[in-house]
């Protein structure tokens, strides 16, 4: 059995409803409220399966009807009762937590048939409006793939910008870099520089020093001239008078080696001639 709560402000479409479903054996109205404090004083006292929501009702709309319902009484399901078939009425029942939404005009049978799906645990939509927000699921849909490709060209536009800036930026701290290095290059040729002069004004300093010690100790260990000279022209004399006679015994030596010379070449020209006629001999 399917205990069933009709909520409507108008007492026609209440008794017309409640004369529809009672002739079915599995249906059963436990209740009938014109509003939604009177719908949650029936729903506290009587467990409800399936409850029918007007859409439109002073003090409390169907959409709010359903949100506290879903809150307060999860076990218990709501169908949305409207004569609006606009897809933004339809979505705001399903977001509020509707399982069916019917048209006023449906007939008997298909809102008996939607009671039993909804039941089941199935979602209900009138005749004509799963099209209708099907076709507005579709709209959406190509307006969302619009917005991405808009937003897709945007994103590329915003990458190729942000490339080129960082491009730019790498260009100008690249550049930034070769000034400072080509500063301190400048400034380690500098320094070199200044060390070289330094180098070169320290080694000129001490070779004029050491020239300058150099000369001093030569000037202050400079013998004595002409005591010098008496001893050179005394070694002069005895050395004439050794040289003399080396001399003389020289020239007889070299008269006697002089001598020796000749008859050694004689001697040697005999024996090229005695080792040619030797060889001229064998080798007949």
């Amino acid at each position: 059995m399917i205990r069933l709560l009709i909520v409507d402000d108008q007492n026609f479409t209440r008794q017309a409803l409640q004369a529809i479903l009672e002739t079915e054996p599995d249906l059963e109205v436990v209740g009938k409220a014109i509003n939604g404090h009177e719908a949650f004083k029936y729903m506290e006292q009587f467990q409800v399966d399936i409850m029918i929501v007007d859409l439109e009702m002073p003090e409390m709309s169907g959409l709010t009807v359903t949100k506290i319902t879903s809150q307060r009484f999860p076990q218990t399901k709501v169908i949305i009762l409207s004569s609006h078939d606009d897809e933004d009425n339809i979505n705001a029942a399903v977001e509020a937590g509707a399982k069916g939404y019917l048209l006023k005009n449906t007939s008997a049978q298909e809102i008996i048939d939607t009671i039993r799906a909804i039941q089941r645990g199935y979602f209900q939509l009138g005749p004509g409006l799963f099209e209708k927000l099907l076709s507005h699921l579709i709209k959406e849909k190509e307006q969302a793939a619009d917005k991405l490709a808009q937003l897709e060209d945007k994103y590329a536009q915003s990458m190729i910008g942000l490339e080129e800036k960082i491009l730019a930026k790498n260009e100008a701290e690249r550049q930034e870099l070769y000034q400072e290095i080509e500063l301190q290059v400048v400034s380690l040729k500098q320094d070199f520089r200044k060390g070289l002069e330094n180098f070169q004004y320290q080694v000129s300093n001490q070779l004029q020093s050491g020239l300058n010690e150099a000369n001093n100790r030569f000037h202050s260990s400079f013998p004595d001239i002409q005591k010098i000279e008496t001893q050179i022209d005394h070694q002069n004399a005895e050395q004439q008078r050794y040289i003399n006679a080396l001399f003389v015994g020289t020239k007889q030596a070299i008269s006697k080696l002089e001598k020796q010379i000749d008859f050694t070449r004689h001697f040697a020209i005999f024996l090229s001639v005695a080792f040619v006629i030797v060889n001229l001999f064998f080798s007949r």
